[in-house]
């Protein structure tokens, strides 16, 4: 897999997320800013819920919505219990008026979490 265009950027607002499969893994994808986007693993490490259901936080911080983990997007690591692994985190870029994620150029060292919904 390389780079693949998941979103033209006026599909995603400033703030908005978006779930998309790639490689098989679900990938949760974050507007941060006009110019910015991150992409993160969809699993918490709490407790495999999805995290494109969950808040964006003015740091920069996913927040799970099941029992509140918070994770740094640009990091991946959990900022807030009661998650205490990082989540994997993905090259990601604004480019050519599209959002683009490549799901083999993990950022990071965290494990792929398992997840258990579809």
């Amino acid at each position: 897999m390389a780079w693949e265009a998941v979103s033209d950027t006026d599909q995603l607002e400033e703030g908005d997320m978006m779930l998309v499969h790639m490689g098989g893994q679900p990938i949760c994808v974050v507007r941060l800013y006009e110019d910015e986007a991150v992409a993160v693993h969809n699993t918490c490490t709490h407790q495999q819920q999805p995290l494109n259901e969950g808040y964006l936080q003015e740091d920069d911080t996913l927040i799970c919505p099941a029992h509140n983990s918070r994770f740094d997007l640009h990091t991946g690591v959990p900022t807030g219990v009661p998650a205490v692994d990082p989540i994997p985190t993905y090259a990601c870029k604004i480019e050519d008026g599209a959002i683009w994620v490549d799901a083999d150029q993990q950022t990071n060292d965290a494990a792929i979490p398992h997840a258990p919904y579809h």
